[in-house]
């Protein structure tokens, strides 16, 4: 009896193994879950809130073919997700190895941005971008598992300024898949003067943050493919730049980190 009782608790302890192992990244059909994050470069130069009309997103993983996202139509203030933070929109089960290529946004004509002295102005948004804003899906991973697909919204790039008092949106939107990607961050001083903090890449596109003042001064450059990164900062106040490094070297999954909260680079 006790022979068969240790050969019956082997047996489940082997099944269960097997189970747990099969779901870490999808369900037992092979599949992955994909989620779907939107993420902000902020701007905080004249505006403290940035509000986008979402009506709907959908994804293609073959460049020909629409999926839609199971969202609801939602307005997002943008600016709170900034420096590593995002908000997700959904998940979706693909085919493991399965990439998403392109990303449809439709936006509403609801947009506003909030300027620094309280006021709510519209964002014209121009009729070609209610019908739909195709992205392409930067990456360079291959995928055997679940991942995460970033929009990201560059806000401080996105609203124009009219000389007439109004706005118009026209969206500035990078998306890729966070798998290999690196980010490098860091935290300045003074730790009560946000800053923004900017690189350039190679193909010439600027990725840049505002430094978080509540969180001493934190900064984050975040979906760097592997390559060297000049890392800049500019002061909101003067508009002075400074370089704080020449050639950060980024290789693909490892993170950089530029300095610590107790020991951060102190800015001219």
């Amino acid at each position: 009896m006790k022979r068969l009782s240790f050969w019956m608790s082997a047996f489940i302890m082997l099944a269960l193994s097997l189970s747990s192992c099969s779901n870490d990244d999808g369900d037992s059909n092979g599949q992955a879950q994909v989620g779907f994050y939107l993420t902000d470069a902020p701007a905080i130069r004249n505006y403290s809130a940035v509000h986008i009309d979402v009506k709907s997103i959908s994804y293609s993983t073959d460049g020909s073919s629409w999926v839609s996202l199971p969202i609801a139509e939602k307005i997002v203030e943008i600016t709170q997700f900034n420096n590593g933070r995002d908000s997700l929109l959904s998940n979706v089960f693909l085919d493991a190895g399965v990439k998403v290529t392109q990303i449809r946004l439709v936006l509403g004509e609801n947009n506003t941005v909030t300027l620094s002295d309280g006021t709510v102005k519209s964002l014209t948004v121009p009729s070609g971008y209610t019908s739909g804003l195709k992205l392409n899906v930067q990456s360079v991973a291959n995928l055997t598992s679940g991942y995460k697909v970033l929009i990201d919204f560059d806000a401080a790039r996105s609203i124009v300024e009219k000389g007439n008092g109004t706005y118009s949106l026209k969206p500035v939107i990078r998306s890729y898949i966070e798998a290999n990607t690196s980010y490098i961050d860091g935290y300045l001083s003074p730790v009560n003067e946000p800053m923004r903090v900017f690189t350039i890449t190679a193909d010439g596109d600027t990725i840049s943050t505002v430094s978080d003042t509540l969180n001493y001064n934190y900064f984050r450059l975040s979906g760097l493919f592997s390559g060297t990164y000049p890392v800049k900062v500019e002061n909101l106040t003067t508009g002075n730049i400074v370089t704080i490094d020449n050639g950060v070297d980024v290789i693909g999954g490892t993170d950089i980190h530029l300095s610590t909260a107790s020991n951060p680079i102190v800015m001219p």
